[in-house]
């Protein structure tokens, strides 16, 4: 997969949008839900800057948000001890993650949830509080854009 990140100023959405369509068909673009997030546009589609390492729930449906967190190799057990925390709580769609296949590119977690509301519960937790600190990720959560690619 080629996963990119764009930080993309609120008043330029349209342009990025229409420059975005014409050069990536078949990705899918996901648009963080808060204009003040850094990394506002990710795409996901075909490439070779991550490899599929874990697929569980349903990733793919419409509707609910998704938290997209890119994050670096060391902190690979982290991400897996939190996945297998948040899996069980409810609202928990499902997850991806993709390792890097390029040094220096991060890692990333993409995980699907039934609405913002049901994974700042989940995250409540101490526990599972506990785990997204020792991760030190950067995570916001999206919405998808464009529908693009379905599968890994």
């Amino acid at each position: 997969m080629l996963i990119e990140f764009f930080e993309v100023p609120p008043d330029a959405d349209e342009a990025f949008l229409a420059d975005w369509e014409r050069e990536r068909s078949g990705a899918t673009l996901y648009r963080a839900i808060r204009d003040d997030t850094p990394v506002r546009f990710v795409s996901v589609g075909r490439g070779d800057s991550h490899q599929l390492s874990h697929e569980d729930g349903d990733v793919d449906s419409a509707g609910g948000v998704t938290l997209i967190e890119p994050f670096d190799e060391q902190f690979l057990a982290d991400w897996q001890r939190l996945r297998t925390l948040l899996a069980v709580q409810r609202g928990y769609l499902g997850s991806r993650l993709y390792r890097a296949g390029v040094e220096g590119v991060p890692c990333v977690g993409i995980t699907r949830w039934s609405s913002p509301l049901m994974r700042h519960r989940a995250v409540q937790r101490p526990d599972v509080h506990a785990a997204v600190e020792s991760l030190r990720s950067s995570p916001a959560i999206y919405q998808r854009v464009s529908p693009g690619l379905s599968g890994p």
